[in-house]
């Protein structure tokens, strides 16, 4: 299937049973569809997302190659990379999820529903998200409040995320002044964040058919980011220093995000507006954030918008209660999905007598290292941090996968 046959992307991808399930989705209108077959698609992404990463190694031979991690500095977590160089240059490259695996998903099998998303929300890094998908996914519904509730929460788990990549943009450019002043507005947000639900990235406030939240009233620490957060924009966009380090910087063509079934802020950078907001009930009338350019300056500006639009959102949504629930979960097995800061977060679970008997999770991490390695290749190593906090994402996200059968 060609990358762009009914606009549809190949969303995740799991083996079960000797068969493998594929989700297809359309990110114009939001309709998926749901695959079951003893062969795996014919995709370039299939290899990423069954945890194959050999099948975009293709070294050139005229290089050393290298292993770039577990530990290493910049990449903040165990993950790596193979890498081939002569010296400076990148010639080739492939990530290695191996190493931040994660057994969480099976530990989930055979749990309730209840208990599976205190595990699942605490597993790859983006709780609120982690917690919005598993939720759509198991529950009957969810009220009116609860719609206001969610959005808020993802807002602000996005608004963290951003001014935490863009402040290790600034840092890496030694931009010393604005990576600071980015580093205590992202401490303002988890500290709001904390007040508002008792942990500073969200845990917990999401709950199978409703929320839970401890003080309402936290929101309003945001304000002074509101009236802040243009002057400091502007201050690092005019800084030509700074935009030098990002302009040309792993450059992802739109041909590459639609070949590589890209999502997130590596699709919206290279002008291709995949959000699942757009579809989203929760967002009605949401317009996604693109750029042209394709690379980490304009990965870049799209975070910077988005962080304005989740403040406007934020500011604009009224809570009116702490705690709701609409009691019931679904039976049979079904899909949530969830625009994450770096992308979006899919899960598909099955669900008997009110337990987990299978479940599979794609984080946007799994698919968009594969991205980032198609734009740093043929850069130089100074270039490398630039374009990997461009992307958002984190080897914890990429590492879960699925869990067996009970």
């Amino acid at each position: 299937m060609s990358a762009n046959t009914n606009g549809k992307t190949l969303a995740a991808l799991f083996r079960r049973g000797g068969e493998y399930v594929s989700v297809w989705l359309d990110y114009g209108n939001g309709k998926a569809e749901i695959t079951i077959e003893r062969e795996a698609p014919e995709r370039p992404i299939a290899g990423a997302l069954l945890g194959r990463t050999e099948p975009y190694w293709k070294p050139s031979g005229e290089g050393r190659v290298i292993r770039f991690g577990p530990a290493a500095s910049g990449l903040f977590q165990a993950g790596a990379f193979d890498i081939e160089t002569f010296g400076e240059k990148i010639l080739a490259i492939r990530p290695l999820y191996d190493y931040k695996g994660s057994r969480v998903l099976r530990s989930m099998v055979g749990r309730k529903v209840d208990e599976a998303l205190v595990l699942l929300e605490r597993a790859g890094g983006f709780p609120v998200t982690y917690a919005v998908a598993f939720a759509r996914a198991v529950e009957d519904g969810v009220s009116e409040e609860g719609v206001r509730v969610r959005r808020t929460l993802l807002e602000l788990e996005r608004l963290h995320n951003h001014l935490h990549s863009v402040r290790k943009l600034a840092g890496d450019a030694s931009q010393k002044v604005a990576t600071m002043q980015f580093a205590a507005m992202e401490e303002e947000v988890l500290r709001t964040m904390a007040e508002l639900t008792g942990h500073r990235y969200g845990a917990g406030a999401v709950r199978v058919g409703g929320f839970r939240l401890r003080d309402v009233s936290a929101l309003e620490r945001l304000g002074d980011i509101e009236r802040e957060f243009p002057g400091l924009e502007d201050e690092l966009e005019d800084s030509k220093t700074f935009l030098d380090r990002l302009h040309r910087t792993c450059t992802l063509s739109r041909d590459d995000v639609l070949e590589l079934d890209s999502v997130g802020l590596a699709a919206r950078g290279s002008g291709v507006p995949r959000d699942v907001r757009s579809f989203d009930p929760y967002y009605e009338g949401y317009r996604p954030v693109t750029e042209k350019e394709g690379d980490a300056l304009a990965r870049m500006l799209v975070m910077m918008d988005e962080i304005k639009h989740s403040l406007r959102i934020i500011s604009e949504t009224e809570i009116r209660s702490s705690e709701g629930r609409q009691d019931g979960s679904r039976e049979g097995l079904h899909m949530g999905v969830a625009e994450g800061p770096h992308g979006d977060v899919l899960v598909l679970v099955e669900v008997r007598d009110g337990r987990v008997r299978w479940i599979g999770v794609r984080g946007a991490s799994r698919v968009n290292y594969v991205a980032f390695c198609r734009g740093i290749t043929g850069n130089i190593f100074t270039d490398f941090p630039f374009g990997l906090h461009s992307f958002g994402m984190n080897f914890a996200d990429a590492g879960l996968w699925q869990g067996g059968e009970e």
